[in-house]
């Protein structure tokens, strides 16, 4: 496969959830893996009115705390599960709270199934997505508050 076709190839998947491809021809196999991101593509701050992020602008220039309510976004498009087995308890609700590594949910494509965990440590405000609904890739499914002062007045 000459590079040109690799290239195309990369490009038309370079914004869908595919993580891993491996090509065969001729006896002779090649893969291609996307590096890890430090960063979690999948969280993305809440949105803030521009009078409003230039009021919070200046309060955080003394602080470098993250927003205090973030989203939790789907990694990839498949059904969303609140629990690990149908009418099971679920893995967190509404005002929980929620530390990082923590297991939020599940989300099934193809009889895979994606452990979901928290990125954050916080109070979940909203569930975002029906149990044993469908979800999109880069989708919202949890809003969570990580400001602490909530925490120690609770």
């Amino acid at each position: 496969m000459n590079i040109e076709k690799i290239k195309s190839l990369l490009d038309a998947i370079k914004d869908t959830d595919i993580e891993e491809i491996w090509l065969e021809k001729d006896g002779h196999k090649s893969g291609f893996k996307r590096k890890d991101v430090s960063e979690n593509p999948f969280i993305e701050p809440k949105k803030i009115s521009p009078k409003k992020q230039e009021s919070e602008h200046k309060e955080s220039v003394h602080s470098a705390s993250p927003p205090p309510e973030q989203y939790i976004k789907s990694p990839m498009v498949g059904t969303f599960f609140r629990s690990s087995s149908p009418g099971g308890e679920p893995f967190i609700d509404e005002g929980d709270f929620v530390t990082v590594g923590q297991k939020l949910c599940i989300i099934e494509a193809m009889k895979v199934m994606k452990e979901i965990t928290s990125p954050y440590e916080g109070k979940i405000i909203k569930i975002l997505i029906q149990d044993n609904h469908p979800v999109e890739y880069g989708q919202p499914i949890f809003e969570v508050n990580t400001d602490r002062k909530g925490k120690e007045t609770q």
